[in-house]
């Protein structure tokens, strides 16, 4: 028979355990690495993200013109492509992306992102532990980007922390390639891509 003196002991022998596996919360705000777009980096977009060096190999961008859900997407990958808007290898690679929401075009400009902030631009990254996808968002980031050339290559700069416990940032450039939208791979961390509304199907179906 258990003696009821016990149980205040073995809770707070429960609770103390609890205590010692409590994790360091992550930062609620952080800044970019650098202060102006002019001091971001020449070479490729690098850093640590999750806890792990970061690289960019593959620089491509993607525009979705799906009524309602127009948006287009910077995806910034530390694995490579055999060909331009190929697969990217390996599968798990880490990923920092950029997303404008909206039809809006891309052109020249700098731009600041992260929390509190107004605006179409958001920063997050994507990370395969080992075991499952880690998603972050609300990325602090000064971006710098060009308009688009003839041949469809978009040039700019990024530099970005992230608010998670390993304090993730990265910065450089890149030239990225245009690439058609591929909605059955959508990016990690964002909801799956929709249907397009069958209101606008009808109208289509009309014409």
């Amino acid at each position: 028979m258990r003696r009821p003196g016990w149980t205040p002991v073995i809770a707070a022998l429960a609770l103390a355990a609890c205590r010692d596996e409590v994790h360091p919360a992550p930062p609620t705000s952080v800044e970019p690495p650098v202060t102006t777009t002019q001091s971001i980096p020449d070479g490729p977009v690098s850093g640590r993200i999750h806890g792990a060096p970061f690289t960019m190999r593959d620089a491509r961008y993607v525009v979705d013109r799906r009524m309602a859900y127009e948006h287009t997407d910077v995806l910034l990958s530390s694995g490579s492509a055999e060909s331009a808007c190929a697969p990217v290898s390996p599968a798990q690679s880490t990923m920092v992306w950029l997303r404008l929401d909206g039809p809006g075009k891309i052109g020249i400009a700098d731009v600041r992102t992260g929390p509190g902030r107004t605006g179409t631009w958001q920063v997050h990254y994507q990370a395969y532990d080992g075991e499952k996808w880690i998603g972050v968002g609300d990325g602090s980031a000064l971006v710098s980007l060009n308009e688009p050339g003839p041949d469809g290559r978009l040039t700019g700069g990024i530099a970005v922390c992230f608010p998670d416990d390993a304090r993730s940032c990265a910065s450089g450039s890149f030239d990225a390639t245009s690439c058609p939208p591929s909605i059955d791979q959508p990016v990690r961390g964002t909801p799956p891509p929709e249907a397009v509304p069958p209101q606008y199907l009808q109208r289509v179906g009309a014409r």
